[in-house]
């Protein structure tokens, strides 16, 4: 019986997670014939193990191949393949440059995004719930938040909603963009600035472009909290705003620029 020939790097897409080959199998030869090795009592010498063992298919991270067996934590799927494995986000992002090349060519499909309409649908059920959140929903809806807010609160919250979006990407479907690429995340912040220019109904209406060259300067400025140059999390606008509806009504701000909802809330 031959020894299969185990696949070398990553590709081990023809074997299961028990590490064995789905085009190997123990199932005896069509040769009736009898061992031609037989120890003295007349009983077949055992042949070596065809399988490869589990060790020698063993998960490692796409990035640094750190094993599973040596980290602590399963290793994560990329969100958009489910196919690359990490042991960290900042693995993910240092192999993302090479494996957006051929990332889902699988086949996979990332995950659909909500349509503008059943945002919208979202937006009106939390501004009938009244009180100061039902307000402010209320206004997002009809483009008049930002407006009610200062200068340098509308501008922070507009960084934030960028911010807080391209970390949802990430980790809801998979897309790494502008800092998340490993990329210098100014060019992708003034798209993103284009884009709510175009939809109407989201930046102020005293907005500009001299205001929006503040925007910017703002967005780059590290003494400020609102720094396009740092990811940001859920967790950490609840806690920097002490506002716990707080990365609801940036979501909606982004969902209004971009038209869609990443989240699934």
């Amino acid at each position: 019986m031959s020894r299969p020939v185990l696949p070398s790097g990553d590709n081990l897409q023809d074997y299961d997670d028990e590490g064995w080959s789905a085009s190997s199998s123990d199932s005896s030869s069509d040769d009736d014939s009898e061992p031609k090795n037989r120890n003295p009592d007349g009983v077949p010498d055992p042949e070596p193990s065809s399988k490869p063992t589990r060790e020698s298919v063993t998960p490692r991270c796409n990035a640094c191949a750190k094993p599973q067996a040596s980290s602590s934590v399963p290793l994560q799927r990329c969100g958009k393949c489910h196919a690359a494995r990490y042991c960290s986000r900042e693995c993910q992002k240092a192999d993302w440059p090479i494996h957006k090349r051929i990332c889902n060519q699988s086949g996979a499909k990332p995950e659909a995004t909500k349509p503008v309409s059943a945002m919208n649908s979202m937006i009106r059920m939390m501004s009938l719930q009244g009180g100061p959140n039902g307000k402010v929903f209320a206004k997002i809806g009809d483009g008049t938040y930002l407006e009610s807010l200062r200068e340098k609160d509308a501008f922070a919250q507009i960084i934030d909603s960028y911010r807080l979006r391209i970390e949802d990407e990430y980790k809801f479907r998979g897309d790494a963009g502008g800092l998340y690429a490993g990329e210098d995340p100014l060019p992708d912040f003034r798209h993103y600035l284009e884009r709510a220019e175009k939809k109407g109904g989201v930046l102020p209406k005293w907005w500009s472009r001299e205001k929006r060259k503040a925007c910017e300067k703002m967005a780059v400025d590290e003494a400020q909290w609102s720094d396009v140059n740092s990811a940001v999390e859920k967790a950490d606008i609840m806690e920097h705003y002490g506002d716990n509806m707080m990365p609801m009504k940036l979501r909606m701000l982004a969902e209004k620029v971009e038209g869609s909802n990443v989240t699934g809330m």
